[in-house]
This record gives structure tokens, sequence and C-alpha cells, in this order.
């Protein structure tokens, strides 16, 4: 809508592309109910970091919407300036990732910064809490 009022070729390219990524998220996440648990399970662990770290959201913030789309500029600029170039780092950068997911998920990074007793006390305390909301909500109803 907002492309209509300036309706210049820009506004219009960013418009559909915002569109078309909205489109894309959603016919890949969406129709096969075992995806839809990639961005739940996502939301969950990102909440349970934020409840043990405060500053934990502003640092998701900087690195997700900052220093990842700054990084893949630079190796983009990297690729112009020479293709053999872009690709050593991209690989480089790709060797990077898959040592810090082995070191995460594989060798236990993750205990590092949060116990997994830690994980389980928070969990319990997330049902118990949930299970007395369904308690609130399933009580009869006295009108006054």
């Amino acid at each position: 809508i907002a492309s209509i009022a300036a309706f210049t070729h820009d506004a219009v390219h960013i418009a559909l592309c915002h569109l078309f990524f909205n489109i894309f998220g959603i016919l890949i996440w969406f129709p096969v109910p075992i995806m839809r648990r990639v961005p739940l399970g996502a939301a969950r662990l990102l909440g349970l970091y934020a409840s043990y770290y405060r500053g934990f959201p502003a640092v998701y913030v900087l690195v997700a919407f900052v220093a990842v789309p700054g990084v893949l500029l630079g190796v983009s600029a990297i690729f112009d300036a020479s293709v053999a170039g872009g690709v050593v780092v991209a690989l480089l950068l790709a060797a990077a990732i898959a040592g810090f997911e082995l070191w995460w998920l594989g060798l236990g990074g993750c205990y590092k910064v949060l116990s997994e007793e830690a994980r389980k006390e928070r969990q319990e305390a997330l049902e118990a809490a949930d299970a007395e909301i369904a308690a609130v909500e399933d009580a009869p109803q006295t009108s006054v």
C-alpha cells in the first residue's frame, strides 16, 4: 500500500520482495506440520535464554539484523572484487558455521551456556504455569 503512494520503480520492487518473501515463508513453514515445530522451537529457545540472560534479546537482535547481514554483505562485496576470493571467504565462513554447530550441538556447547538442569527446571516451571492458566480458564464462570 505504501508503494502505491510513491509509485516509483524501487518502491514497488521492494514491496514485491516483501510480499514474495512472506509468501515463500508461508509455503516453506506452514504446509508440513513437522516444519511448524522449527520456528516454534526456536522461539522457545530464545525465550529460555532471555529468561536467564536479560541482555540476550538485544544481542540476538544485533546479531540477527546487523552482524549477519553485514558479514553477508561483505562476502558479496568480496565476490564483486574477486570471484576466487569470494569463494575462499564463503568456504571459510561455511566451515566456521559448521564448526560452531558441531561444538554447539554435537559437543555440548549449548550446556556450557545453560545447563541441562536449568533447562529442565524452567521447562517444569513453564508446564506448571500452563496448567495453572488452563485451570483458571476451565473454572466455571460466576456472574455477579
